[in-house]
């Protein structure tokens, strides 16, 4: 009777210990997966900056670009009408001649 009341008490205490781990490995299994998911999120969020980031890198390029052709344009522009002034101005004296 003795012996079966000890096998009793320690099956018992074994089921208690098994099911201690089990919700411990439960426990632990959530925190992980919220560890893992909180990790992502945060992947996610610095992903995502540094997409936003190029993006704004290169439409600075672009403006930088556009801003030195329409400089480009510009120079053309007035060389020519300063050339257009010069010729106009000879021409109109050798008219004159």
């Amino acid at each position: 009777m003795i012996r079966d009341t000890d096998k009793k008490d320690k099956e018992a205490e074994v089921k208690t210990e098994t099911n201690n781990e089990a919700k411990l490995r439960d426990n632990l299994r959530r925190l992980f997966t919220v560890v893992a998911n909180s990790f992502d999120d945060i992947y996610q969020s610095m992903n995502s900056e540094r997409i936003i980031e190029l993006q704004f890198s290169k439409v600075c390029e672009k403006a930088e670009r556009l801003f030195k052709v329409d400089q480009e344009i510009e120079e053309i522009i007035n060389f020519t009408d300063e050339e257009y002034d010069t010729q106009w101005n000879r021409t109109g004296t050798d008219l004159l001649k």
